[in-house]
C-alpha cells in the first residue's frame, strides 16, 4: 500500500498538538496558509522530492523515503506528527544533512533499491522545515 504525507493544519484552532488533539476527529484538516515554500522545492525525484499520488503540492510520497527515515532518524511516516514533532525532524534532517555534507556524501540509500543524489534528502529536509516554520502537522494518507 502506498503512503502520501501532507504537511496540513487542525480545522479546529484549538487543536496545537497531540496533548490537545481528541478522537474522533469531528473536523477537517486544512491546507497550509502560505503554499509558497512547498511550491519552491524541487520536485524531479530522485534530485528533489518525490510528488504525492494527487500531485498536490503540500504533500510528498512517504513510501519512498519511509525506510531511510525510520531507519536513519527514527521517525515513521506512517504516524501523525504534530508542530513540535515536525520542528524535531526538521532540525534532525539538518544536522544529519551538515553531518553528511561534511563527510563528503553525495548519494543516499533510501532502500535496497533506491538510490539518491544528496539533493534528494536537501528537498525532503526543505519540505518539513516549511512545515516546521508554519506549524503544520505531517499527516499520513495511506
Amino acid at each position: 500500500m502506498g503512503l502520501d504525507v501532507y504537511a496540513v493544519r487542525p480545522g479546529d484552532p484549538a487543536v496545537t498538538g497531540h496533548d490537545t488533539l481528541e478522537t474522533p476527529v469531528t473536523w477537517e484538516w486544512e491546507p497550509a496558509a502560505d503554499l509558497e515554500p512547498f511550491e519552491e522545492i524541487p520536485r524531479d525525484f530522485p534530485e528533489g522530492l518525490f510528488w504525492p499520488s494527487d500531485g498536490d503540492v503540500t504533500g510528498f510520497r512517504g513510501q519512498v523515503y519511509r525506510e531511510w527515515v525510520n531507519g536513519t532518524l527514527g521517525v515513521n511516516l506512517y504516524e501523525l506528527h504534530d508542530p513540535a514533532q515536525v520542528r524535531d525532524l526538521a532540525d534532525r534532517l539538518a544536522r544529519w544533512l551538515a553531518d553528511a555534507r561534511a563527510a563528503g556524501t553525495d548519494k543516499v540509500s533510501l532502500d535496497d533499491d533506491t538510490i539518491v543524489p544528496l539533493s534528494g534528502i536537501e528537498a525532503l529536509a526543505e519540505f518539513v522545515r516549511a512545515g516546521a516554520d508554519q506549524d503544520l502537522w505531517l499527516f499520513p494518507d495511506s
